[in-house]
């Protein structure tokens, strides 16, 4: 068994900063990604883009799914592209963006960020679609699963602060009480005249993983996106990991923030699942690295816990692009996270 923990621990700054380049493809930057586990195997699903773009803020309008297959979270092998835009004209034919995968009745149901050429990519929606295997996907009638409920969620209005409809980046799991299945996802709400403090986390519920009915927001009020959301519990405290930018940040959170300002990924915390959810205390996870790390994610295993991210920007604004080494996580006594470099 490989002592995650131990190697971490002994190993000087540098070489850290070297370990933690991984899952990376030499054509391609990669970046958001969304993990499964089956059968002693870890299915790392991730957004790709061809790195002959030049630039990599061109990589949103020109992306595919990759993915890639480890049985220890260490050493990887790449299966290529797994899902793309659709080929004809719907509501994701202009970009499929980042998702989850639950396996359920030996189906996989891989569900994904959706946007539409015709609306030049304006509006987000959620897409479904079915696996045999966790190698390919077919899309579930034509792949919608969930458009914005008008009612709980901001839709787009012409006067708009903002310039596109928030409803992405769904993280699908099993209830963890009823026999339902719950999803959260990127959304904004009207709960502020402060743009700034409209960004939510989104929720739905499901019977079984094919009709989705929106229900109120998990969190919002300090942030005008929380993205890449994940929900996870240890012990007796449920947690809601969340990344954005410093420009997403309101006036009301800054005013009692104290660590760096740069992007990273961050946390709610709850002592149940039905909440009260509140922002967890102290900086984002990612703020002593040497590297931003960007839409993070938790990763059990051997029932100890890790932090696995893509390498955002490094200590000179340049783009990376690869997803990080598992990083140990410690809980205090109040459940707080911190990473151990």
């Amino acid at each position: 068994m490989i002592n995650y923990i131990y190697i971490w621990k002994t190993l000087p700054l540098l070489q850290k900063f070297l370990l933690i380049k991984l899952i990376k493809l030499k054509e391609k930057w990669i970046w958001d990604f969304w993990l499964s586990y089956d059968s002693d195997i870890w299915y790392c699903y991730f957004l790709q883009a061809d790195k002959s773009l030049k630039d990599p803020d061109l990589r949103h309008n020109n992306v595919t799914h990759g993915l890639a297959t480890s049985k220890n979270l260490i050493n990887w092998k790449h299966h290529g592209t797994v899902f793309a835009p659709s080929d004809n004209e719907n509501f994701d034919d202009y970009t499929t963006w980042t998702g989850s995968i639950i396996k359920n009745h030996n189906k996989w149901h891989y569900f994904y960020t959706g946007r539409n050429k015709k609306e030049n990519g304006s509006k987000q929606r959620i897409g479904h679609a079915i696996g045999e295997t966790p190698y390919s996907f077919s899309r579930y009638g034509n792949g919608l699963a969930l458009d914005l409920d008008k009612n709980i969620y901001q839709e787009l209005d012409k006067d708009d602060y903002w310039k596109d409809r928030a409803m992405r980046d769904p993280w699908v799991m099993k209830h963890p009480y009823e026999n339902k299945f719950i999803m959260a996802y990127t959304a904004r709400a009207s709960i502020s005249n402060d743009p700034y403090q409209c960004g939510v986390i989104g929720m739905a519920e499901s019977n079984d993983l094919y009709e989705w009915q929106s229900t109120k927001p998990l969190f919002g009020g300090l942030f005008s996106q929380l993205e890449v959301p994940q929900i996870f519990t240890f012990k007796d405290k449920w947690y809601c990991l969340f990344c954005n930018h410093a420009e997403d940040w309101s006036d009301e959170f800054k005013k009692n923030y104290n660590g760096p300002t740069k992007r990273g990924t961050h946390y709610l915390i709850a002592d149940n699942f039905e909440g009260p959810w509140q922002l967890a205390p102290g900086p984002y996870l990612s703020t002593n690295s040497e590297v931003e790390l960007y839409a993070g994610k938790v990763v059990e295993k051997n029932n100890k816990y890790f932090f696995m991210a893509f390498l955002h920007d490094d200590q000179k604004d340049n783009f990376i692009g690869e997803i990080s080494n598992p990083i140990p996580i410690t809980f205090d006594k109040d459940g707080l996270m911190s990473l151990e470099y």
